[in-house]
């Protein structure tokens, strides 16, 4: 017998995140709504792959590490749902979660709004709600998003559980949100082609919700529904990689859809923020060279400097390619 379709596609990419992995898809095993798991996997020296053999999921196993965006794009290529919900390995979902997530969509464009991307709210281990909408970065609040500052600002609200203002409501419009959780229709998806191919990891939402936008679709957050978004960190070795990805993503999408001033302007604002960076970790490095973490954090940001300050002086427009591929 055909096994019923399912209303969603949830679709979830690895890399030598298994134990997460393993942890998001036990949490979707009682969801009430028909839905089926594809976990994709992006191959590792680690071979990460062997633990999830025994989950009750669609595995795909793609033969090079294909980036985050182009790995949710090969899960999608075989879903079967109408709607595709895209998750971080390092998600939770609460039961009856996902059944609240699709009721909000379906009332959504059941109240004629032409739904592009819902969003959840999302919520530490500890409760402390995450911030996960934004608008699209300008000069201004590129220190509120991204940041030393908003590094601070984001333990802050973590440790000291400060009160939430930001997800309070109903559902409403937004630039653009988190990539961990992601609900789209799928006649959405396709109509945009789902993530750019531009990025390796990093921004790919961004420039997702922006093509959504320009399309006519509506990306929308909704604060009733809420995951849990565990943000697992990058490991001390690899910190000044996960920094210039970061901001090899955001430079792509400066160059993808800004035009040369808007982008400069941004450019100009990140060189400031990395001297300041700079500035501030020198002392701690010089004082204690042991510290494998701030030593490679000063390295990334060093390698951001020099990039954005080549683009910046620049006067060929050109689009940098989304390094940094295992």
């Amino acid at each position: 017998m055909t096994a019923p379709r399912p209303q969603v596609s949830v679709i979830i990419v690895n890399y030598e995140t298994s134990a997460m992995v393993r942890r998001c898809v036990g949490s979707l095993a009682n969801q009430d709504i028909p839905h089926e798991i594809i976990v994709v996997d992006n191959p590792s020296p680690a071979a990460d792959v062997r633990h999830l053999n025994d989950l009750p999921v669609r595995l795909v196993q793609n033969t090079e590490n294909l980036g985050y965006g182009r790995g949710c794009n090969a899960g999608a290529a075989i879903a079967r749902g109408d709607l595709i919900c895209v998750l971080n390995p390092d998600t939770i979902v609460p039961d009856g979660a996902l059944a609240a997530w699709v009721a909000s969509l379906r009332a959504c464009q059941s109240a004629g709004r032409r739904v592009g991307l819902l969003a959840p709210r999302l919520v530490n281990e500890n409760g402390t709600v995450q911030r996960s909408t934004y608008q699209f970065v300008n000069p201004l609040n590129y220190w509120l998003y991204h940041s030393l500052l908003a590094g601070v600002l984001k333990r802050m609200r973590k440790t000291f559980r400060l009160p939430d203002t930001i997800s309070a409501g109903r559902v409403r419009r937004t630039d653009w949100v988190m990539g961990a959780a992601l609900l789209l229709p799928r006649v959405a998806w396709e109509a945009v082609g789902g993530f750019s191919d531009k990025y390796f990891l990093y921004s790919e939402d961004t420039d997702l919700c922006r093509r959504l936008w320009l399309s006519g679709w509506e990306v929308l957050f909704d604060p009733s529904v809420t995951l849990i978004h565990t943000q697992g960190e990058a490991s001390a070795e690899s910190r000044d990689r996960a920094v210039l990805r970061f901001f090899t993503g955001l430079s792509v999408f400066l160059h993808t859809h800004y035009g040369p001033a808007r982008r400069r302007a941004v450019e100009v604002a990140v060189i400031l923020d990395m001297l300041m960076r700079l500035a501030i970790l020198l002392p701690i490095v010089a004082a204690r060279p042991s510290r494998l973490i701030m030593r490679n954090r000063l390295r990334g940001y060093w390698s951001v400097l020099k990039m954005y300050g080549r683009l910046l002086t620049s006067r060929r427009v050109s689009t940098p390619l989304a390094s940094g591929r295992d």
